[in-house]
């Protein structure tokens, strides 16, 4: 008969513990990131309403008015609103004539769409400012970081350190249709 050595069998135990436990955890981690990106704005969404009468409705592009920022989230194609707070998205038509020109491939002709979520600490920023380097400008009302809807979000005064990401859009069937998921990193 054998002789059962306690440590090999607590060895084989361990290792056999660890790779399950690694196989698990690659199983859960590639399912995490399904999740995320089930989650993330994505090319053939429909950009809706945020807030107010119309949330959850398709957001009519010849309805935006110039400076006029509206909050929307992406749709996606099976009609699922991806409500993860990353996802809000301030709309403004800019004037076409002051659109930076590495901006306009991502822009629905004179129709914008950039993060609304602050780069700094995580506030929306859904104003457009009135005066002083601000007018014209989007702005975060937490802290007065100021960024510039016709250059997609580029940061131009405060405490954020970086832009906002810009989500590229188009026009199609009359409504307004990311054409791919935002171009950096959304929030802080």
């Amino acid at each position: 008969m054998a002789k059962h050595d306690g440590n090999v069998d607590k060895q084989r135990r361990m290792l056999l513990g660890a790779g399950i436990g690694g196989c698990v955890g690659a199983a859960f981690g590639a399912r995490i990131e399904q999740v995320k990106a089930a989650a993330t704005a994505s090319a053939g969404d429909v950009l809706v309403y945020f807030k107010g009468d119309n949330a959850g409705l398709p957001i009519d592009p010849s309805g935006l008015q110039l400076l006029e920022p509206v909050l929307a989230k992406p749709q996606s194609p099976d009609g699922q609103v991806r409500e993860a707070r990353e996802n809000v998205v301030t709309v403004v038509r800019v004037p076409m004539d002051e659109m930076e020109a590495d901006i306009e491939d991502m822009a629905a002709g004179d129709i914008v769409a950039v993060s609304a979520i602050c780069s700094h600490q995580g506030c929306f920023v859904s104003d457009v400012g009135t005066f002083g380097t601000a007018e014209g400008k989007l702005a975060c009302t937490c802290h007065g970081s100021i960024f510039e809807p016709r250059a997609g979000g580029e940061r131009v005064a405060g405490p954020a350190e970086r832009g906002l990401p810009t989500l590229p859009v188009t026009i199609d069937g009359g409504q307004l249709v990311a054409t791919g998921g935002f171009t950096g990193k959304v929030g802080p």
